[in-house]
């Protein structure tokens, strides 16, 4: 069974939580009363010190919190004991345990410094002396000490009582954290469903964090999907009409040819019948070899080169000085060189394509090229054409007749489009007054 993110945030946070306090409870129990006894000897040490260094008793005891007493150590060791209780209940410090021994005595008339620690039983303290000589004085420094193991006892049931309050906490806080964080989640989910259902929805998120910006990504690729769903669906438009059009092309040279072709059979040949069968073929052939080209047209050679496009377009224009007298070319350009890095055999067709396509259905004679300073190839002509909606579109041949000897296959201008659009140029055609436009704007991709 999958736990959800408030589960495990809630779960998380009480683990490190307990954790935390069992470390803290394993400190206060087993390290602190030794830290705190280390700290306590440490502390009569310095005191010690301080003492021999400035043989003030009472600087000593009032900087370190201690209490001095000396004794003769020419007493029987009853006695001193007994004056060292007295002393010792002068300074209101009342001992139950309390007995300097012989082995005590024995160390410090070797000059050494003997520490002892004397545990009262009941009264839930210790107390803590350094035993060393000073002449014929035994200088004993002491303090006492609470027992740490029944403070940390209570520390520590303290720390339970806080720690069961704290997971109350935790619970209660994770829960309205974990709401206000699988909210968002919950809509990025739904989005997603949706998404995965083609219903390009977007997710309106404002958190200010990781999840916005998650938000941001997945509205982007949903933008992007149905961008793509829409040209997916435009495309198989696209191929259907294609098809549509490359049927109707093709079935009416067929069709030609399977009659004139029985017509030869049964003998009924005037001599033109197997002229205008291989005009058929060629006219198919023809239709085949600019669809491979169309088809071509996907593919991305990224064979770049740089060349002029002025040059481009002038050795184009070279081709057709023999319609001089039918039909004039009018070529202006408002700059003498144009460079451009892309693939030159496209750029060509293009222009070849745009402008034998003036020649071939200019209404009048007539045909006028201009090339912007901005790169903007723009060719203009007088048409009989009412209608340019689909004048983009494969198989698309503006006359009423597609059995006249101009007409085209359609797959010209489709073809100029998907080059253009290929290579990162922007196509336009409009139709005012019966002259037909075409531009290409070669100076932004």
């Amino acid at each position: 069974m999958k736990r959800k993110i408030g589960t495990k945030l809630t779960i998380y946070i009480t683990l490190v939580v307990i954790i935390t306090f069992s470390i803290s409870l394993a400190v206060s129990h087993f390290f602190l009363p030794r830290y705190y006894l280390h700290q306590l000897n440490k502390n009569v040490t310095n005191a010690f010190s301080v003492y021999q260094e400035f043989e003030d008793k009472s600087l000593a005891e009032h900087r370190f919190d201690v209490t001095i007493l000396s004794v003769s150590l020419e007493d029987n060791i009853n006695v001193l004991n007994e004056n060292l209780k007295q002393q010792l209940a002068r300074e209101h410090i009342a001992l139950n345990k309390f007995w300097v021994s012989e082995e005590v005595l024995q160390k410090v008339n070797k000059d050494k410094i003997v520490g002892k620690v004397y545990n009262q039983g009941k009264q839930k303290s210790s107390f803590i002396a350094h035993y060393s000589k000073e002449g014929n004085q035994l200088i004993m420094i002491g303090a006492s000490m609470a027992n740490f193991i029944d403070i940390a006892y209570f520390i520590n049931r303290f720390n339970i009582f806080f720690l069961i309050v704290s997971i109350l906490v935790i619970i209660l806080i994770t829960a309205l954290l974990s709401r206000k964080l699988t909210r968002p989640l919950n809509e990025l989910k739904k989005v997603a469903k949706e998404i995965g259902e083609l219903d390009f929805k977007q997710a309106e998120i404002r958190t200010g964090d990781e999840i916005e910006d998650l938000a941001k990504s997945i509205n982007k690729m949903s933008k992007a999907l149905e961008k793509a769903q829409q040209d997916l669906s435009k495309r198989n438009i696209d191929l259907k009409q294609f098809m549509i059009g490359l049927t109707h092309e093709l079935k009416t040279p067929l069709a030609l040819v399977r009659v004139y072709s029985s017509g030869i059979e049964d003998g009924l040949d005037d001599g033109t019948y197997l002229t205008t069968i291989n005009k058929q073929v060629d006219r198919m052939e023809k239709i085949i070899t600019d669809m491979l080209y169309f088809a071509k047209t996907e593919e991305n050679d990224s064979n770049k080169t740089n060349f002029d496009l002025i040059m481009l377009i002038n050795e184009i224009l070279d081709n057709y000085r023999h319609i001089q007298g039918e039909k004039q070319i009018y070529f202006k350009t408002e700059v003498t060189e144009f460079l451009l890095t892309t693939e030159q055999d496209k750029v060509h067709f293009i222009f070849e394509n745009m402008i034998s396509n003036a020649v071939k259905y200019a209404s009048e004679h007539q045909i006028q090229i201009i090339f912007h300073q901005d790169g903007v190839f723009e060719i203009s002509n007088d048409t009989t054409l009412t209608d340019i909606s689909r004048i983009w579109q494969p198989f698309y041949v503006g006359e009423s007749s597609r059995d006249k000897n101009s007409s085209g296959t359609g797959l010209g201008l489709a073809t100029v489009k998907s080059l253009a659009e290929q290579l990162g140029y922007k196509t336009q055609a409009t139709l005012s007054n019966g002259t037909i436009n075409f531009k290409v704007d070669f100076g932004k991709s």
